[in-house]
């Protein structure tokens, strides 16, 4: 497993084409998490927690219940609780680290990268304007016959 460590964004080669990215990250908060990103990364620790991670969502939860169910059909109709089972509460990255449980999620995600947890945008982008927007505008519908959304 190759573990890729660097700059995961080449901001200067972004901006040399003319696209001002940064204060559409500094509005979002997303700042911190680039230079998180840019920082030191511990290769044999993210290739052990890859190696066995698994992702546990409501699919995941529903079938947990499922087998439950199959091995003790009495527990059908009842809670999650009353079936042994903890409640879902939010999708979860699980892996172990040396016998470890390590669980992360959103929220950890965001506290790490000293961020919100929850979605910006901006209102009011004028087109006509910023030039990043026809950047943006001319990359996506480059060599389409159509400009709507729905043709991409």
């Amino acid at each position: 497993m190759i573990v890729q460590v660097e700059s995961p964004v080449d901001f200067a080669s972004v901006e040399h084409h003319s696209v001002d990215v940064s204060s559409y990250l500094l509005r979002q908060d997303l700042d911190t998490y680039f230079r998180v990103l840019i920082g030191p990364t511990y290769e044999e620790l993210v290739k052990n927690f890859w190696v066995k991670d698994e992702v546990y969502d409501k699919e995941d939860a529903k079938l947990e219940e499922i087998q439950k169910i199959n091995g003790d059909p009495s527990l059908e109709g009842k809670s999650r609780a009353e079936k042994g089972l903890e409640e879902f509460t939010r999708t979860e990255i699980r892996s172990t680290i040396m016998g470890i449980p390590i669980i992360i999620t959103e929220d950890i995600i965001a506290r790490t990268a000293r961020c919100s947890n929850e979605g910006k945008f901006q209102w009011n982008l004028n087109s006509k304007t910023s030039s990043w927007i026809k950047t943006m505008y001319d990359t996506f519908h480059k060599g389409r016959t159509s400009n709507k959304l729905i043709d991409m």
